[in-house]
């Protein structure tokens, strides 16, 4: 059990990744959401600079989402759009790795492209890399986040959560399976289809050191709640 709101908030990344998103209404979710001290709220890269003037000052990060949803650019594309971001405000890089080569076992390709954009971004900045576990197998996924780690990856990431492209939503068993490959220093963020507290918390339990949704304040609320 998460005991604290604060330390329930430490873990969450709040999302807002909806097309079509306005400058204002981006505003208004940053407005929203900085009062209670999410690790980070992740946007869209156009929609950095909003969320890093409004987050100024706060312990709150900026993470911006790279090659979303798809991941299908290329690796130096994922680099400048990366540093880009960077440049914009962004303190934590989220990125998509290719698909279609993790379906085919390409570890050597997902490294170098991760690797590609670590350096185009080192560290402080945290980099994430999201596998797209929904449309792997399990021995798919668990090549790929090796072959993120391999790259640089501070945290693999299950899931982009895409509404439109229609995929399942992260599980449990993701988390086990990402925990049991990497190493302890790797942190793992369970994302797509988190809505409720008790699923935070059973993400958590297996594992995941992140959770991303756009469900955060809403998660905070119930756990208010539950404190009584």
């Amino acid at each position: 059990m998460i005991n604290s709101e604060s330390d329930l908030a430490r873990l969450i990344d709040q999302t807002n990744l909806n097309l079509g998103a306005t400058r204002g209404q981006i505003q208004e979710f940053c407005e929203e959401a900085l009062p209670l001290g999410f690790a980070a709220l992740c946007v869209l890269p156009n929609m950095v600079p909003v969320a890093s003037r409004a987050a100024a000052g706060s312990a709150t990060v900026v993470a911006a989402c790279i090659s979303f949803p798809l991941g299908m650019d290329l690796p130096s594309t994922k680099a400048y759009e990366a540093r880009e971001a960077q440049e914009m405000g962004a303190g934590e890089i989220d990125m998509v790795i290719h698909t279609g080569r993790a379906r085919a076992a390409d570890t050597s390709y997902i490294a170098r492209e991760v690797g590609t954009v670590r350096r185009a971004v080192p560290s402080p900045h945290l980099l994430k890399v999201i596998i797209e576990m929904p449309l792997l197998s399990s021995e798919q996924a668990r090549l790929a986040a090796l072959a993120a780690e391999e790259g640089g990856a501070d945290l693999v990431k299950t899931s982009t959560g895409f509404k439109p492209l229609k995929i399942r939503a992260t599980t449990v068993a993701d988390v086990v399976l990402l925990r049991a490959a990497l190493g302890p220093r790797t942190g793992i963020k369970a994302a797509g289809g988190i809505r409720l507290l008790v699923e935070v918390e059973a993400m958590v339990e297996a594992g995941a050191t992140r959770v991303g949704t756009s469900s955060g304040m809403a998660i905070v609320e119930e756990h208010r709640r539950r404190a009584g």
